[in-house]
Formats: C-alpha cells, sequence, structure tokens
C-alpha cells in the first residue's frame, strides 16, 4: 500500500479492532525478501539481547520475579533460564530494547519490542503441542507475527501519533496491541479470541511519555517495552479462557479510550496491511535515539576534520527536525543511562570527541568525561523547516541532521549533512555487512564467534530455518 493513502481509506473507531483482528487471523505468503528482512531482524534483536546483560540495572530485572517461583518453559536469551512465558515475555523485550540499539521505523518506536511476546507465545505453544505430540508453531510462524505486529504497530503509530505532546501517551501502547493480536494467534486463539483479547487491550490503562523526558526520564524506558509484552501474553490468556471481550472500547462516550485521550477524535487504521513497515525497518547502527542517527554520523565524519583539536572547539551548530527539537534537544543534568541516550546534545558530544558511539558511553563512569559537559555547552540545535518538511512527507521519510563546528580562531568547518542514517532502506546494501559486523560484537558479550556465525547463518535463510521449533530456537539462544 502506498503510504499516501487517504485517510478516507482508513478504518476508524472500534472498526480498527476488526481490521487487525482479521489482519492477524490472516495467512498471507510473504514475499522471499520480506522474510530475509525478518530474519536480520530477529538476529538483531538477539545480539541486542546478549549485549544487554552487561548492564547490571538490565540484568538484575531478568529472572523469576520472586525468589522460588517455579521454572517455565520458555528460555530466555543468554541466561540459562526458562521462565513462565509472561516474565519471559517480560525479560525478552527487555533485553531486546535496553540498549537503545534494536531496530526502528519511519514513525520512530522500536517494533522488535514485540518479539518478547512473539518468542514467549510461540516457544510456550510449541513446547505445550509437542509434549503432546502435535506440531507446535516454528520459526516460519514467528516471521508471521513479525511481519504482522510490525505493521499494526508502524501503522497505528503512523495514522494516530499517540505519543505526540498533544496526546501524551508512549509508543509502546502500539508494542501492546499489536503483540495481544499476534500471541493471542501463536497460543492458538481464533479471529473471535484476538478480537476479545485487543478489546481489553484497548481498555486498558495506556503508558505515559512522561518516563523518556526530564525530570523523569529514567530505566522505565528500558522495559517499558517488556512490559507491554507481558501485558500482552496476559490478555491473550484471558481471552483462551474464554473471557469477554467488549463492543465499543474506542468509540464508547465518555468512558471510551477516544473520549479520554483523544478529545473524541477517532483511532484510525489504514485498511490495506501488509508489509511495508518491516519491509522498509531502520536497523540501527549507532545505539541512540533515531532522530540523533543521523547526526552522529556528521559529527563522527567532523571528528577526522578537527584531527586533535577538540579542546579548541567554541561551538556546535545543529540543523535538526522539529521532532528532534521536541525528542533530544535536552541541557542540563543527564543523572542516568536513559536521559544521555535521548540527549542530541551528549550523543554529538561523545561522537565528536571519540570519533564514535558505543552503549558503553552512557555508563556513569564514561559520562564523567570533563570534556563531555563542556562540548555539551557549546552545542545549539535549530529546526530547518526542509529538514522538518522531509521528515513527515510519507514520499521522502528522511531524518536529517547536519552539524557544523566553530573553532575558537574562528575557523569554520563546512557543514556536513547527512539525510538518512546507515541503517535506512535507502542505504540497505551498503548496511548488511555493518549490520553483520554489528551481531558479531554484540554476540561475542556472551558467545564465542563460533556460535554467533552459526546463528547468523542459519538466520540469513529464512526458508532454511522456517522449520526450527520456536522452543527449541529460543533454548539455543538461552543455553549459556
Amino acid at each position: 500500500m502506498s503510504l499516501t493513502a487517504s485517510v478516507a481509506a482508513d478504518a476508524t473507531g472500534d472498526a480498527v479492532l476488526d481490521l487487525i483482528a482479521d489482519f492477524a487471523a490472516s495467512r498471507p505468503r510473504w514475499r522471499a525478501d520480506t522474510l530475509r528482512t525478518a530474519g536480520l531482524c530477529l538476529a538483531d534483536a538477539v545480539g541486542c539481547a546478549l549485549a544487554a546483560l552487561d548492564d547490571p540495572a538490565c540484568a538484575r530485572l531478568t529472572g523469576p520475579l520472586f525468589p522460588g517461583a517455579p521454572a517455565g518453559d520458555v528460555g530466555v536469551p543468554g541466561t540459562g533460564r526458562w521462565l513462565d512465558p509472561v516474565k519471559a515475555a517480560f525479560d525478552i523485550g527487555t533485553l531486546v530494547r535496553w540498549l537503545d540499539f534494536s531496530d526502528t521505523t519511519f514513525v520512530s518506536g522500536h517494533p522488535s519490542d514485540n518479539l518478547g511476546a512473539i518468542l514467549a507465545a510461540a516457544a510456550h505453544a510449541s513446547a505445550r503441542r509437542r509434549a503432546a505430540g502435535l506440531a507446535g508453531p516454528t520459526l516460519d510462524d514467528v516471521f508471521d507475527a513479525m511481519v504482522k505486529a510490525y505493521e499494526i504497530q508502524g501503522r497505528l503509530a503512523q495514522a494516530n501519533r499517540f505519543d505526540h505532546p498533544s496526546v501524551g501517551l508512549d509508543h509502546v501502547i502500539g508494542v501492546k496491541i499489536a503483540s495481544t493480536a499476534v500471541a493471542t494467534l501463536l497460543l492458538g486463539g481464533d479471529r473471535d479470541a484476538i478480537r476479545r483479547a485487543l478489546s481489553n487491550a484497548w481498555l486498558d490503562g495506556q503508558a505515559l511519555n512522561a518516563y523518556r523526558h526530564t525530570p523523569n526520564a529514567g530505566s522505565r524506558k528500558g522495559w517499558a517495552g517488556g512490559d507491554a509484552c507481558a501485558r500482552a501474553l496476559w490478555l491473550a490468556g484471558l481471552a483462551l479462557r474464554g473471557d469477554m471481550g467488549y463492543p465499543q472500547p474506542l468509540s464508547a462516550p465518555t468512558w471510551g479510550f477516544q473520549a479520554v485521550h483523544l478529545q473524541e477524535r477517532p483511532v484510525r487504521l489504514p485498511r490495506e496491511l501488509g508489509s511495508f513497515v518491516l519491509d522498509h525497518v531502520i536497523f540501527k547502527l549507532h545505539p541512540c535515539q533515531r532522530n540523533t542517527t543521523t547526526a552522529v554520523e556528521s559529527a563522527i565524519a567532523l571528528h577526522a576534520w578537527l584531527d586533535g583539536r577538540q579542546a579548541r572547539i567554541e561551538r556546535v551548530d545543529i540543523r535538526t527536525q522539529d521532532e528532534a527539537m521536541r525528542r533530544v534537544d535536552k541541557n542540563g543534568a543527564l543523572p542516568n543511562r536513559a536521559a544521555r541516550d535521548h540527549s542530541m546534545q551528549y550523543i554529538v558530544a561523545v561522537a565528536l570527541l571519540k570519533g564514535g558511539l558505543d552503549h558503553g558511553d552512557y555508563a556513569d563512569a564514561a559520562a564523567a568525561d570533563p570534556r563531555i559537559d563542556r562540548l555539551r555547552a557549546r552545542i545549539r540545535l535549530a529546526e530547518d523547516p526542509d529538514y522538518t518538511r522531509e521528515h513527515h512527507d510519507p514520499a521522502v521519510r528522511s531524518c536529517a541532521n547536519a552539524v557544523r563546528v566553530t573553532l575558537d580562531d574562528g575557523t569554520v568547518s563546512p557543514w556536513v549533512e547527512t539525510r538518512f542514517p546507515a541503517g535506512d532502506p535507502s542505504r540497505r546494501d551498503a548496511a548488511l555487512p555493518l549490520l553483520a559486523s554489528k551481531f558479531r560484537a554484540l554476540a561475542a558479550h556472551r558467545w564465542p564467534a563460533e556460535r554467533g556465525e552459526t546463528l547468523l547463518a542459519r538466520l540469513a535463510d529464512p526458508a532454511g530455518a522456517a522449520g526450527w521449533p520456536a522452543d527449541e530456537f529460543l533454548s539455543s539462544i538461552a543455553r549459556v
């Protein structure tokens, strides 16, 4: 479907639930290129999850919530633990998202967040059905669920912008909705069960965007996706036990979602759902917020121009888009990793100083480098109207930034402009070897090189991996 389709073609109000349920319950034949991209997304997510375990603040959130809880049948990557599907969904979703290094889309958000629910539901159903002598979900079903979840989350975000300041919800509402739909399917639910589960997902209280912004920026940013995945498993389980659904969770006067959150504006969703969002997924090759990625590339290019003159920087100017001004223009105290990886000033300062950016650069020890704060204070952001227009134009979908450095003797660098990040679909061929290198580096935090290469090769061939039982796949990456 073209992104320029008229909103007149959108489903609105409670018809959105029916559209999502119909799409989730369908079984299209996806193109080979789409499935190859799904395999890359899955490998990328596994790498992010393995490296996240190095952060004690993340690792301590994984495992049984209460000591002595019985083991389950869903493996959690890199931990050697098998948990119940709800906690496993939380853990997997949190590990994938923690480093802010997982994939993103042209409307922001992190669609691989859904893998917490997808993998937990698929592995649990696979293990239970095999125990009964039946065939269960395989990676073919996982890939199918990924395409659908990416599409549902991305299209809801595109059509509704729930995380706009005028609404104030966090984008993980899309994760909860998408994950609820596909988890119900993977656990054996039919179209009716999916619709019932979805009605409860919309009736839930929804997460606020506050924990991504000062003064509340904090670790919840890293586990919000996992939380949405766990809730999706919970709601799917209730639906599969026959719990009722609700006819008008969106449009009910006074108390419905639209009345409470949108001043009666209807929720919209394009009627023609397919694989567009996954086909156009943006891989992150630098661990930073999406609107900053091209500024990082420009700053890295300027590192060579500086040639050791970083201490002489008098001013750094950045031309950017309106979303960056709103989301990542952050000065003042940055007390934790969550605040730092959403500060354009911090991210660009590090890239200018080091000529690169690593997830370790957000740690307290790295942030203690006094050069970073000195440089942050010299960075100025300004909105470029052309960048804003192209950022929101569905025919362009750029994420442009330009950076210029002025030294203390008046020497001025050229503007270094980067319109699309390295992981953008428009630069996919050049990005593929970098994406493989990223996986190898991340997986090396937990695995020997041979183990990582084996998984990477297998997921690069989705047709060959399609028959891999979901529980066996997850167990293979859970083992330490």
